[in-house]
């Protein structure tokens, strides 16, 4: 353990570059600077001594030219592009520089508010208290802030935060005041106040720098807060080396990032688990590569977890294009193996043709401290006081999702009116082993397999400018178990078009959904072997009917709603009573639901 967290802690602490690079770097360029101007003396032009001409000082010489760097960041922080119609109508998109900012800091950014509300209504169950619909309503309220701060003062600093803060209700009939039910669904249920981003950058002649919450998308797409370093060493190749504290895996709050930490025996682990890595990444005007190593260090009660990862495209022309993402655990409390794999092709054989397939793998992806936080505590023993026992709960192994997708896409008609689409994947589980609490049984949930096949016509210009389309999907089981146990059809119709004024578009849809559980009609009696056998014995069906609306008020606002109603049935297979080894149908009260979402949005 001990050679492992030396590893660790060494491949962050190499990612640091020696103190002073910065200002060497400063250094440099003054004195070239002085070396440009030693050609001019009391006014006079200089001249080439070879033919006397005026020397034209405006082309950089090639031996000085600085290097142009890959610009790593996530976000665009060049401020001096050109203004084009692509950009000219997109809402959120980086400001320009004019001669009034050029040498002050220019300031763009966005605030939104969103809010969302959803609540249904059931019927009471026969003889039974109580109705099928939930009891509280789900809403919240949410602000966002995002914002850049480009050379500030004119210099090479720059600065970006990006923040929300969500508001979601505490129910008033709560019966437990010390422990507060939450409604919300989300990371935790209650009040989010999210600091996504928060960094200081500057940029150097070769040497970038962060400081503060980031992410490194060339590495996995770490969060961290701490200090990053990227290194061009040419113009297609960066090195990227950081290091600092590593907050809890999808953590949406600030008072969730560092919560206190356990062991798998409940002893606390501390807070704080420390993060560092190093990589490299190349580009060129058709391909891209970025590779390195991740160590994430638990402070105590586990050892380290270091894995590689790596992702790329290559793009051959405007035919071909080939991309992946991999993340491989080398060593871990779990044991390496091959956590996170995408892999793709997209072909373009002509301007009417689109080929697809692609790959995916995911697998746990986290530290068992930090996932040791959310369990429940171990329940209490009088005949064992040391008994560390979690209901409900189990501890982290390899337990892989696995897809593998084809589809083909082709546009039909004058001007490619229609769009055919079909698509199809086939999905699958390996079977887990449950162990119960009392260490005395154990349920072994069997492998599930499943294939999904999804079709859509789309007619882009039809009876009044209108875009029509339709699309079915179908899942079904391989195997006697569904994979996520059911069974899925569902059919959608929608219509949509632009406003007349050009200021945004509506569309509207109604679709209709059945779901049937795999194992249906089978009763799970006292005694049966396992809960695979008897997992699952109903029949449901969806139907929605809604829209949604973009409306852009002017160049500087934006606005979107969308609301759905929605109907549910269900109908299952019970025990009757009298004879049970007979099977009753029953039928639960029809559900309705309404969905309604918001969004309004200022840019500055």
């Amino acid at each position: 353990m001990s050679l492992n967290r030396s590893l660790a802690l060494l491949l962050g602490l190499v990612t640091f570059a020696p103190p002073g690079l910065a200002h060497a770097e400063d250094e440099e360029a003054s004195d070239e600077e002085e070396e440009e101007d030693d050609g001019e003396e009391d006014g006079e032009p200089e001249t080439e001594p070879e033919t006397g001409k005026v020397k034209d000082k405006t082309k950089p010489k090639k031996e000085k030219e600085l290097p142009i760097k890959q610009d790593l960041s996530g976000h665009d922080l060049g401020t001096n592009k050109k203004e084009n119609l692509f950009e000219k109508d997109r809402f959120f998109v980086d400001k320009v520089d004019t001669k009034k900012t050029e040498n002050k800091t220019l300031i763009q950014g966005s605030l939104s508010s969103s809010s969302l509300l959803y609540t249904e209504n059931g019927g009471s169950y026969p003889m039974m208290q109580g109705g099928n619909a939930a009891k509280f309503s789900r809403y919240y309220t949410e602000l966002r802030l995002q914002t850049d701060f480009r050379h500030i003062k004119g210099s090479r600093w720059e600065a970006r935060i990006d923040a929300r803060a969500r508001v979601v209700p505490t129910p008033d009939n709560n019966p437990n005041t010390d422990d507060p039910i939450h409604i919300q669904s989300g990371f935790n249920g209650k009040n989010e106040y999210d600091v996504r981003e928060l960094w200081l950058f500057r940029s150097g002649r070769r040497s970038d720098l962060f400081l503060g919450r980031q992410f490194v998308a060339d590495l996995g797409g770490i969060k961290f807060d701490g200090l990053r370093i990227d290194y061009a060493s040419s113009r297609k190749l960066t090195f990227i080396g950081f290091g600092g504290l590593y907050p809890v895996k999808g953590s949406r709050s600030i008072d969730s990032d560092y919560p206190r930490l356990r062991t798998e025996q409940g002893v606390s682990a501390g807070k704080f688990v420390g993060a560092g890595g190093f990589g490299g990444a190349y580009r060129t005007m058709n391909a891209y590569g970025a590779i390195g190593g991740v160590a994430l260090v638990p402070f105590a009660g586990e050892s380290p977890r270091i894995f590689a990862t790596s992702s790329g495209y290559l793009r051959s022309g405007s035919t071909l294009d080939v991309y992946h993402f991999a993340l491989v655990d080398l060593v871990s409390a779990i044991g390496p193996g091959l956590t996170n794999l995408s892999a793709g092709v997209n072909y373009k054989p002509g301007p009417r043709l689109r080929l697809t397939a692609n790959f995916n793998r995911v697998d746990v992806d986290t530290l068992n401290v930090q996932a040791n936080a959310f369990l429940n505590d171990p329940i209490s023993d009088p005949a064992n006081p040391h008994s560390t026992v979690v209901q409900n709960e189990t501890y982290l192994r390899r337990l892989a999702t696995n897809t593998a997708r084809a589809g083909v896409s082709a546009g039909l008609g004058k001007l490619q009116r229609f769009e055919i689409t079909m698509q199809s994947a086939y999905r699958w589980r390996p079977a887990v082993a449950l162990d119960a609490a009392n260490g005395m049984m154990s349920y072994t949930l069997p492998a599930t397999k499943g294939v999904d096949l999804y079709g859509s016509i789309t007619d882009r210009r039809s009876i009044k400018d209108l875009r029509l389309s339709i699309d079915a999907s179908r899942s079904f089981a391989v195997g006697n178990v569904a994979f996520q146990r059911s069974e899925i059809f569902g059919l959608r119709a929608s219509a949509g078009r632009e406003l007349k004024n050009g200021h945004g578009e509506w569309e509207a849809e109604v679709s209709y959904t059945t779901t049937k559980d795999k194992a249906a009609g089978i009763i799970c009696l006292p005694g049966a072997p396992t809960p695979a056998s008897c997992f699952g014995s109903s029949n449901g069906a969806i139907v929605s009917f809604g829209g949604t609306m973009f409306y852009r008020i002017n160049r500087d606002w934006l606005a979107m709603g969308t609301a759905f109603i929605t109907r549910q049935t269900l109908t299952h297979n019970d025990v009757d009573m009298a004879n049970p080894n007979v099977v009753i149908a029953g039928k639960d009260p029809p559900v309705t639901g309404l969905t309604a979402f918001a969004r309004i949005a200022y840019r500055f």
